[in-house]
């Protein structure tokens, strides 16, 4: 079976409000011979739910939720879920990760001050002769709408390029950056029918920028920067926590729903 995704809406977002997301822990009991206790969280198991509801959807949307819902089997069949309330990118707070891809010719610098008052931005410098990119690959659909936001100042040169790449079309987004921040907004929709995105940052030969908080959202704008780790907004072993996914009729062409999802880390 190839790779399932949860749909995006026409609209381009993947949900609506309210949203309500849980986060589930498991606890080990070990009970001794004289009744004493010993309890310890279980640092393997990770669960999260969202309960998502949807009222006045067109026939289109419904029609794709319901064919998701039937390419998945119900619950038997995991897909990739992207969190509708976070941050897709990993490592958006350490950008020497090696989760973002650069050539050894880029320089990255913790330590500088950022837009929000600590020292969390980094100081990129490109060495090299020629424009070289800092980048993160994710295994996501190509085509649907995503925002890439950064928050970027730098002196040396008047602009810098934000990429939103697929696996056969990249689109190149010029931006005027100066000594103050600016929170630099790449967004829409590539032609692309693949199951790669990737975005990133383009400097020019011997540009040096600083920059903090890129975020990547499955939608048309970008919302309030959420920092991550190792862990981000994209779960690919998501599951439908239902087995009927039922759909109310409530006007001629509109529709509503309410299911949860959820995965296991």
């Amino acid at each position: 079976m190839g790779n399932l995704y949860y749909p995006q809406l026409s609209s381009g977002a993947l949900a609506q409000y309210p949203i309500r997301k849980t986060r589930l822990f498991r606890t080990i009991k070990n009970v001794l011979p004289d009744g004493s206790m010993f309890l310890a969280r279980d640092p393997g198991y990770s669960r999260w739910l969202w309960d998502l509801s949807y009222s006045s959807l067109s026939t289109y949307d419904t029609q794709a939720l319901q064919a998701h819902f039937s390419a998945c089997n119900g619950p038997l069949h995991a897909f990739t879920f992207i969190d509708p309330t976070d941050n897709m990118l990993v490592w958006s707070s350490d950008l020497s990760n090696p989760a973002w891809r650069a050539s050894t010719l880029i320089k990255v610098q913790a330590g500088a001050a950022d837009p929000l008052g600590g020292a969390s931005a980094f100081v990129i410098t490109n060495t090299a002769e020629t424009t070289q990119d800092i980048a993160q690959t994710l295994t996501i659909p190509a085509s649907f709408n995503y925002c890439f936001s950064i928050y970027i100042a730098g002196a040396s040169q008047p602009a810098a390029t934000l990429i939103r790449r697929g696996s056969s079309v990249t689109q190149s987004q010029g931006v005027n950056i100066g000594q103050s921040w600016i929170r630099a907004v790449s967004a829409g929709q590539l032609n692309d029918s693949g199951a790669e995105f990737t975005i990133g940052l383009s400097l020019s030969a011997g540009q040096q920028v600083v920059v903090f908080g890129p975020q990547l959202e499955a939608q048309l704008a970008p919302s309030p920067y959420r920092p991550t780790a190792q862990v981000s907004g994209v779960h690919p072993n998501a599951h439908w926590a239902t087995g009927q996914l039922s759909i109310a009729a409530t006007a001629p062409d509109l529709y509503s729903t309410a299911f949860t999802i959820e995965t296991v880390d």
